[in-house]
């Protein structure tokens, strides 16, 4: 996974930082119990925000009292109980987690994804029958987004708007009551996903220029500006979309994330790049 969608905790409140984490050990609980306790492995700072964004939107605050499995002799802490935003978050995060090892096997053939990809196939399984819309979304984005790398694309828009198209139909999945919330979700997770992608790409760059993989902006010839202008239009886009949103829950980890935590991460990760042409 990813993990590039994380709060500034630093900028958080007190409560906001207990009631993320809430969510973030509420979505590990629920992938152990739809997906199996090996699934839990793959949890995901990316879907622990669609849990909490989920939830804002649908004004839920579901936050109690629970215990980690990995932690049997700590206290009680608090967790967020199993909701159909948790839920759908956790099918999404076991999916993604098991196209992307899937994918890095077909085109790397990296060694570690094949045990990881048997490990992760059952759990797969179950979150596929529990959501198969959503993922023929994700296969069907993922087999889409091989066809260009197969291709060694040059053109760096159109592997990160493959992308981002698959987000958005995972986004029509998701269980939102109001029609026009549903629209803007979608629309926001198009823009997050071309971001994330890009995060992505940027991050690998040099370990894909030794490895001889893919990588958008190896093949399309592209500079460190050229980067941070796209990456910059698509969180502005992002950010855009979500203020749309009727948020009626969590609205400062929200807030947070998108206006301070992805520009932290972007900022660290571009900062880590030199400024010349690849």
């Amino acid at each position: 996974m990813f993990g590039y969608i994380t709060p500034c905790k630093e900028e958080l409140k007190v409560r906001e930082v207990s009631v993320y984490q809430a969510y973030y050990c509420g979505l590990c609980k629920c992938i152990g119990r739809r997906a199996g306790q090996a699934a839990r492995a793959c949890l995901s700072y990316d879907c622990a925000y669609v849990a909490v964004l989920l939830s804002a939107i649908e004004g839920e605050d579901t936050c109690q009292p629970g215990r980690c499995a990995y932690k049997p002799w700590a206290k009680p802490r608090s967790m967020a109980a199993e909701t159909p935003a948790l839920a759908f978050a956790a099918d999404l995060n076991v999916l993604l987690a098991y196209y992307k090892l899937k994918d890095d096997w077909l085109d790397e053939r990296k060694l570690l994804a094949m045990p990881a990809l048997a490990a992760l196939r059952p759990a797969a399984k179950r979150a596929e029958d529990a959501n198969p819309a959503l993922s023929q979304a994700i296969a069907n984005g993922i087999a889409g987004l091989r066809e260009l790398e197969k291709q060694n694309c040059a053109e760096l828009d159109a592997p990160a708007d493959a992308f981002a198209q698959m987000m958005r139909r995972v986004g029509a999945c998701a269980p939102i009551t109001l029609a026009r919330n549903l629209q803007v979700f979608e629309h926001l997770l198009y823009h997050v996903g071309r971001w994330v992608y890009l995060m992505d790409a940027w991050d690998d760059l040099h370990k894909d220029k030794k490895s001889g993989a893919y990588n958008p902006f190896i093949a399309s010839n592209a500079s460190r500006e050229r980067a941070e202008f796209l990456l910059h239009c698509s969180r502005n886009e992002a950010i855009a979309a979500y203020e749309l949103l009727d948020i009626g829950a969590h609205r400062g980890i929200t807030d947070n994330v998108l206006y301070e935590g992805c520009a932290m991460k972007m900022h660290a990760i571009l900062g880590g790049r030199d400024e010349q042409s690849i």
